[in-house]
């Protein structure tokens, strides 16, 4: 089994759940539920919230004018290069396909090995159970009032990419372009 090692997170998160319990508890003095119960709330809300988004195709209008949130499509074709390849810096890699094809054409190599390798051959994700769309979480900042609204951006967690990527596997879902 080929193994790689994940670099470090991109995205450190300025605020955890702890800086929001922090404030809460300021804000509700002694109304204020305990740490657990505000902890099973908040996942449970939030679970429903990223159902709705995907299953329902769902807009969520995010507070204070911050915009929606919401999944879109895209069409990803192909392109041909002028020497006839195809480039694949459009399209998606299968990895896991990648790496078991990997491992039949190399069995004797490490995984530090095979990655010194030039130009190995990689299995393409042609997205044929979504007709060739390839589905995104979006973050919609058309009605948003924040001033420098290119300099933010949203990265989902990989557990709601996973919901996204299985539920397009699993049910028929239907989003705007």
């Amino acid at each position: 089994m080929l193994t790689y090692k994940r670099g470090n997170r991109r995205i450190i998160a300025d605020y955890k759940f702890d800086d929001i319990y922090r404030h809460y508890k300021t804000q509700s003095g002694k109304n204020c539920l305990d740490k657990k119960t505000v902890r099973a709330l908040y996942k449970e809300i939030f679970d429903e919230l990223i159902k709705a988004i995907v299953l329902d195709n769902f807009q969520f209008k995010m507070p204070s004018n911050l915009g929606y949130l919401r999944v879109r499509k895209k069409k990803v074709e192909p392109k041909l290069l002028e020497d006839g390849t195809i480039d694949t810096r459009v399209m998606s890699m299968d990895w896991k396909k990648t790496k078991k094809l990997w491992e039949k054409l190399y069995p004797e190599l490490t995984a530090e090995e095979i990655s010194n390798i030039p130009n190995k051959p990689k299995v393409i994700e042609l997205n044929e159970h979504t007709d060739g769309y390839r589905f995104m979480w979006f973050w919609e900042k058309l009605t948003s009032n924040i001033p420098n609204q290119s300099a933010y951006y949203l990265e989902m967690t990989k557990q709601n990419k996973k919901i996204l990527s299985q539920s397009s596997k699993q049910n028929e879902l239907n989003f705007f372009e």
